[in-house]
């Protein structure tokens, strides 16, 4: 009877490596699924900024080819005498206009800071600050700024 509990120890014995074995071998089968599906999402996520960024930058490409497009048919011109001469005249007149209602608003600014009787000088050096000279200089650089550069390049 010793002999055959021996001989079952040592099967069972013989058999306990391998079943350790076994275990270890599924658990890091687990653990390799779980790694390369971890990979694989973290590779899809990858691939979808790319295309993100690609498609965005196509976009851009897009945009800055339609705007381009867009400029260049606006500065052809048309051969249309009264047409062309109403392309040209808007910007001018629209400046005008922000120059006329910008005045306005200033000479109101003027007679409201006069009924306080603090003299002309006092009211007219409170009324000119930081954004008026910012305004005034969007303006010049806009009319003038352009000619500059065109002079440069040899195109003025």
């Amino acid at each position: 009877m010793l002999a055959l509990f021996g001989s079952i120890v040592g099967l069972l014995g013989s058999l306990a490596p391998r079943l350790i074995g076994f275990f270890e071998q599924k658990q890091n089968h687990v653990q390799e699924i779980e790694m390369l599906r971890v990979q694989g999402e973290f590779q899809m996520r990858a691939i979808e900024v790319g295309h993100a960024a690609k498609m965005q930058e196509i976009n851009a490409g897009a945009d800055a080819a339609s705007e381009l497009a867009a400029f260049t048919a606006a500065l052809r011109p048309s051969g249309i005498a009264w047409v062309d001469g109403f392309n040209a005249f808007v910007r001018p007149f629209l400046t005008l206009c922000f120059f006329a209602l910008y005045a306005a608003v200033k000479v109101a600014q003027f007679a409201i800071l006069q009924q306080d009787h603090s003299g002309s000088s006092a009211t007219l050096l409170s009324m000119w600050g930081e954004e008026d000279w910012a305004v005034w200089a969007a303006i010049v650089t806009f009319w003038f700024g352009n000619r500059t550069f065109n002079k440069e390049r040899g195109r003025g």
